[in-house]
């Protein structure tokens, strides 16, 4: 693990904020593709059918011990198209639904049951994951220019400012797998 962590370093090391800037930028540039299919290409209507839920479950303590339980946070959706959703404590019964989704990355927007029913997300850009991508690309933006303003950055802020947005890209990719 150290050496892992130590070649990952290593390779920033020399020319860092050209390095540094193409591979955060990536992360960056694909949340704005994704904000574009999200708000301003337009939407597409369509009536499936639900083929699979799966449970989401996060592990918690019980009463201050060192018992752990799982607690049901939501759940996982999977339609007969294959558009993939979640929510948060609300399991549809109907297993005919209309959703709302976008061109591009096909996420699913808003679901509604066959009695009308709007069902609040957690997936997409929802819940969670909101709060996640702003604070990551907030993160990523600010790191990003105060790179570009800097003219001679520390081994202790490159260090910082690597490590710092690697753990923050991975905890938004980990919640948009789970979510």
């Amino acid at each position: 693990m150290n050496e892992t962590v130590e070649k990952f370093s290593l390779f920033f090391k020399k020319d860092f904020k050209k390095k540094f800037i193409c591979f955060f930028t990536i992360p960056f540039l694909a949340s704005v593709i994704f904000l574009v299919d999200f708000f301003l290409l337009p939407e597409t209507n369509t009536s499936d059918i639900i083929t699979h839920i799966s449970i989401i479950k996060i592990p918690s303590n019980v009463g201050g011990t060192s018992v752990r339980v799982s607690k049901v946070s939501g759940y996982r959706y999977i339609t007969e198209t294959n558009l993939k959703f979640s929510t948060l404590n609300t399991r549809i019964k109907s297993s005919e639904i209309k959703l709302r989704v976008t061109p591009l990355f096909k996420t699913v927007k808003a679901v509604s049951s066959t009695s009308k029913q709007k069902i609040v997300l957690a997936s997409g850009f929802s819940g969670l994951n909101q709060v996640l991508f702003v604070l990551c690309n907030g993160f990523i933006l600010v790191s990003i220019i105060y790179i570009l303003l800097t003219k001679h950055i520390t081994e202790n802020a490159r260090l910082n400012l690597l490590f710092s947005n690697t753990f923050i890209l991975a905890v938004w990719i980990y919640a948009l797998i789970l979510y």
